[in-house]
């Protein structure tokens, strides 16, 4: 057999050097079978070879971009980095969050960067919007990925024996699901890769960041703690810039900082929240829609329109939220009809205090069902009873889409007066537009002995006289 020529034997060297190289390093891997070159912070992520890791940070840092090369790289070469999975032919990799829209956003990027390699395209044998079943690269076994949500109580998690687990919005998943969950995983000595941006200081991420490294020397796990400016796009971004200071502070450290917020006296505790985030809308009988209308006092303030759904055992759903920066009244007015096009709504509740009071009166000329409210003390302090109560009993459900509604219930403050009645602290640099929003919606459950919805048309003439 004749000798190959030097080149040729050069090429493959090359070669072999460079299957090593990514072998050993996920942005490389990234860089050469992806397209995809990582900034020097999330390379570091990449590449750590940590079996336990937390990646904290603000928004838009690449968090799920580079968990998904991470993941990637691990299928294809998870013969080399798990005995177990080496020995039983098959890997296991579990991406949960907690619903299945936000599980999807990190295995939609995964499954998107495969296809778009026409090399890695080719070793797929099965790709749902649930699961996905790589080849390795030496055809000797297969990876398979599932995405589940965590839900309320876990279950969807059960009965895996995962290689990789990660946890995606994990500050958003219940502590109790985690404890449940994480032991799946000992008997295959799995990875485990927490992300999220941070929500409070409660629950098990954390928990797990506290007893991380490098803050504490002995740490089981590696955190790596990554701000939105870190990104060099993100810094340079004007419009970035520009959204930025509609934030306050509070936001401003917990979305771009990516610290974790002191939320203690809060007025309604942690895992209230939580429930709220995770649970399942099951209405019961008939539906009915209402509105709270919050509008912007000031120019850093926003106008909040915030649709509630309730049903006949005054369950609520919060349906759709939209902000705006303006406070025009005419213009506010006009969104409110848009909103009735959508939904038929019963009520809508508004801060008829400052601006409110102008918006209250040009609705009700165009025959809008509308309800004013006074932002007194007695009457903010009864409208928030009445919030912690709905959380209380488990009467709401909160979307996952846009956390900001969580977020400003999670900064307000309990206190009391020296009569003893409750009265909601808003520190200052925090905003509640959102809450307060929420809180005028719920109006349609805290009304009287049951529900208070106003007739549209003749009838609210009547009713006004």
């Amino acid at each position: 057999m004749a000798k190959p020529a030097k080149d040729v034997v050069d090429k493959r060297a090359k070669l072999m050097t460079m299957v090593a190289e990514m072998a050993r390093s996920p942005a490389k891997f990234s860089e050469v079978m992806l397209g995809h070159k990582l900034f020097k912070y999330n390379a570091e992520y990449a590449d750590s070879k940590e079996r336990f890791i937390i990646y904290r940070s603000g928004r838009q840092a690449g968090k799920t971009m580079t968990t998904a090369v991470k993941a990637i790289h691990w299928s294809f070469f998870a013969p080399i980095l798990s005995k177990d999975a080496k020995e039983k032919k098959e890997a296991v990799i579990i991406i949960a969050a907690p619903t299945q829209n936000q599980a999807s956003i990190m295995f939609d990027r995964i499954r998107t960067l495969i296809k778009n390699s026409d090399f890695l395209s080719q070793y797929v044998l099965r790709s749902t919007q649930t699961e996905m079943w790589i080849q390795w690269l030496n055809k000797k076994g297969v990876t398979k990925i599932y995405v589940r949500a965590t839900g309320e109580t876990g279950v969807t998690l059960r009965g895996y024996s995962p290689h990789v687990i990660i946890a995606d919005e994990c500050a958003f998943i219940k502590r109790s699901i985690m404890v449940a969950f994480l032991p799946s995983g000992m008997a295959t000595e799995a990875n485990v890769w927490l992300t999220s941006t941070p929500f409070g200081k409660q629950g098990y991420f954390y928990e797990s960041s506290q007893q991380s490294r490098p803050r504490k020397e002995d740490g089981l796990w590696r955190e790596f703690h990554v701000r939105s400016v870190d990104n060099p796009k993100i810094a340079n971004d004007p419009l970035f810039l520009e959204q930025v200071k509609s934030l306050s502070q509070e936001e401003y450290t917990q979305e771009v900082e990516g610290e974790f917020l002191d939320i203690g006296d809060s007025l309604i505790p942690f895992d209230l929240l939580m429930a709220s985030h995770n649970r399942k809308w099951h209405p019961r009988g008939a539906t009915r829609f209402f509105m709270g209308l919050d509008v912007a006092r000031s120019g850093r303030d926003e106008t909040v329109f915030i649709v509630i759904e309730v049903d006949e055992d005054n369950n609520i759903r919060v349906v759709e939220y939209q902000k705006e920066s303006q406070s025009n009244l005419v213009d506010v007015v006009g969104t409110i009809g848009e909103f009735m096009q959508r939904y038929p709504l019963e009520t809508v509740f508004i801060d008829e205090t400052g601006l409110g009071g102008g918006v209250v009166d040009l609705a009700r000329r165009r025959d809008y069902p509308i309800r004013g409210i006074t932002f007194s003390l007695s009457a903010k302090s009864d409208m928030y009873k009445s919030i912690r109560m709905i959380f209380e009993n488990k009467k709401i459900v909160v979307p996952q889409d846009d956390k900001r509604v969580l977020y400003q219930l999670s900064y307000l403050k309990r206190a009391y007066t020296e009569e003893g009645k409750l009265k909601v602290k808003v520190e200052e640099g925090t905003k509640d537009d959102h809450a307060d929003a929420l809180a005028l919606a719920c109006n349609a459950v805290a009304f009287g002995e049951g529900w208070y919805y106003m007739e549209t048309g003749q009838g609210w003439k009547n009713l006004m006289g």
